[in-house]
């Protein structure tokens, strides 16, 4: 048994169960001992591929929608890009390298609560565990969240012949295991609300943090923009499908086990219910991902890349080869059944 699962059994045992988000919350950001704190996620040689591990195509498809935006707020003398949940850096660093035309004007503040990957951020950037306050920055403000809600922790609910219960995380025997306890009226209504027809054995999310995160960034990002990309579904269609299909665990770039057995040693990550963050905004915009790379230019950056590989093959060394590498970089990012498949969310408020 691991030092957190130790913890985790000691603190239940002596304190009583504890809610699916709490011990989601330690198994992935427990000091030290969390998935992410430990230095798990995102890249080749660590558990999963996330768009910007694919290669630079993604953020330079994104730096392409940057220029955009800038030019949409009168090409301000700032344009604050604040990468949240950005991992080792990947994102900003591919955004940097294509040049944007809004370089000049570009101020980046990547968010990581794991303070070990801040090492591999960008020169010039600035690294910080939480979102900047609504005044802290001064200048428009774009907050981009690449595969971060899926990963806040989240409040699992399940509907019995009672009414909704709350599933919780116990000890029997020294193991941990699931428990249920009772939910207020107004709680039960609230599932019922955005699950009106969840069966009995039905579970979904109840995504208070991920509603919260929305609520700061919109008010960071007042006059600016707020982008997430992400697993995404509504809650009913949560309630309609087994809840391994929308509640997963990663590790090694291969799904995991049961989330119980060895807190820390793998992701824990969860679709995003639309309907609840569209609770706090509806967002302006929403679409794949695939149709957010084509709106911003991905075919043209991929012809490009074709014409330079026929124009310098191999004799082009490594600027002919990343020209190539666009063609294949594309294909997974648009992919209709994998990454081409993320919901893109766009709010501007």
């Amino acid at each position: 048994m691991g030092e957190l699962e130790q913890r985790l059994v000691a603190h239940i045992a002596t304190h009583g169960p504890i809610g699916f988000d709490e011990f989601q919350a330690n198994a992935l950001y427990a000091s030290g001992l969390g998935f992410y704190q430990r230095g798990g996620g995102a890249g080749r040689r660590r558990d999963f591929l996330t768009s910007p591990e694919v290669g630079p195509l993604f953020g330079a498809v994104v730096a392409r929608a940057l220029d955009t935006w800038w030019d949409d707020l009168g090409r301000p003398e700032r344009l604050h890009l604040v990468d949240a949940g950005a991992g080792p850096g990947g994102l900003t660093r591919s955004i940097l390298a294509a040049s944007p035309r809004c370089s000049e004007a570009l101020r980046c503040t990547l968010v990581e609560v794991g303070e070990g990957q801040w090492a591999t951020h960008p020169a010039g950037t600035t690294s910080r565990p939480d979102l900047p306050g609504p005044r802290e920055l001064d200048g428009p403000v774009v907050v981009l969240a690449n595969e971060l809600l899926d990963n806040l922790p989240v409040t699992l609910v399940e509907r019995t012949a009672d009414g909704w219960v709350e599933v919780v995380v116990d000890v029997v025997d020294g193991q941990l295991v699931e428990g249920r306890r009772p939910l207020e009226p107004v709680q039960q209504g609230w599932c019922s609300a955005r699950a009106p027809e969840a069966l009995d054995g039905a579970r979904i999310p109840a995504q208070a943090d991920a509603a919260a995160w929305l609520r700061d960034a919109l008010e960071l990002a007042a006059g600016g923009r707020v982008m997430v990309i992400d697993y995404a579904r509504t809650t009913n269609e949560m309630a309609a499908v087994r809840p391994d299909q929308w509640l997963r665990t990663y590790s090694a770039h291969g799904r995991a086990g049961s989330p119980y057995v060895d807190p820390g040693s793998c992701d824990i990550t969860c679709d995003v219910a639309v309907d609840q963050l569209a609770l706090i905004a509806a967002p302006a915009a929403q679409r794949s991902q695939a149709e957010f790379l084509r709106a911003h230019g991905i075919d043209d950056l991929v012809a490009e890349g074709r014409a330079t590989w026929e124009r310098l093959g191999l004799a082009g060394g490594l600027e002919a080869i990343a020209a190539r590498s666009r063609i294949t970089e594309a294909d997974a990012l648009l992919d209709p059944t994998g990454l081409g498949a993320f919901t893109v969310l766009e709010w501007t408020p």
